[in-house]
């Protein structure tokens, strides 16, 4: 993973990770996952924190073992599908908005909304299968990468401030007063190595965009 120093000079690395979370979390796992070959990548791409050998493993298992992958697909339509206990409700204003009670808040709300606007506006495509609720946490962390994206590709220094400022605004707006909550409850909830890996990975990531994120921002202030 990319230190915090040199946060502005990784922008297309940060894209990749954005894609990649947001793959996993979009859909189940599918064969494309278990292919050696991808592995490498992940092997040579992931950040060398807690979860990586867990999900390398979760995966190399599932290669050979038609029953734990079927185990993988069960487990994320339990985690971010299927209506029941061991749903992490992957979308913003189920946290943002709650019950009065506490508990988690219903679906489109204001965030939901703001999301439907930005994506229209950024014409941010989705690949086939993503029809999801605009907040989704996956359409989210695409919608970092594609800003990371064309960060890394924008040739005006001017395109690229503003590229960054909504990089920092979108991450305080629309990711940091969730998303954190939300992965500690697909790490507890979780009951195979591939999405308590997932988690993990995902939780260093943010952690440490957060931190370069801030640091940006007090930078351009």
């Amino acid at each position: 993973m990319a230190q915090t120093t040199d946060f502005l000079n990784e922008s297309a690395t940060r894209a990749v990770l954005y894609n990649l979370f947001a793959g996993a979390l979009a859909r189940k796992v599918d064969d494309s996952w278990l292919n050696p070959s991808f592995r490498e990548k992940l092997q040579m791409g992931l950040p060398d924190v807690s979860g990586k050998d867990q999900l390398l493993k979760a995966l190399k298992r599932a290669e050979t073992d038609p029953g734990y992958f079927e185990e993988l697909q069960l487990d994320y339509d339990a985690l971010l599908n299927v209506p029941g206990s061991k749903l992490t409700f992957p979308y913003e204003s189920c946290y943002t908005h709650r019950n009065i009670d506490g508990t988690y808040g219903r679906l489109w709300q204001e965030p939901a909304q703001d999301m439907h606007r930005i994506l229209k506006e950024w014409e941010i495509v989705f690949a086939e299968g993503w029809d999801l609720i605009p907040d989704h946490i996956a359409l989210e962390l695409f919608f970092m990468a594609e800003l990371c994206r064309r960060t890394s590709l924008a040739q005006e220094v001017e395109d690229k401030k503003r590229l960054q400022e909504w990089q920092v605004e979108f991450f305080q707006a629309h990711l940091n007063s969730w998303i954190f909550e939300f992965v500690n409850v697909l790490e507890m909830k979780a009951d195979t190595d591939f999405y308590q890996g997932m988690a993990h990975l995902l939780r260093a990531f943010l952690e440490e965009e957060k931190e370069g994120l801030t640091d940006n921002l007090e930078r351009t202030e």
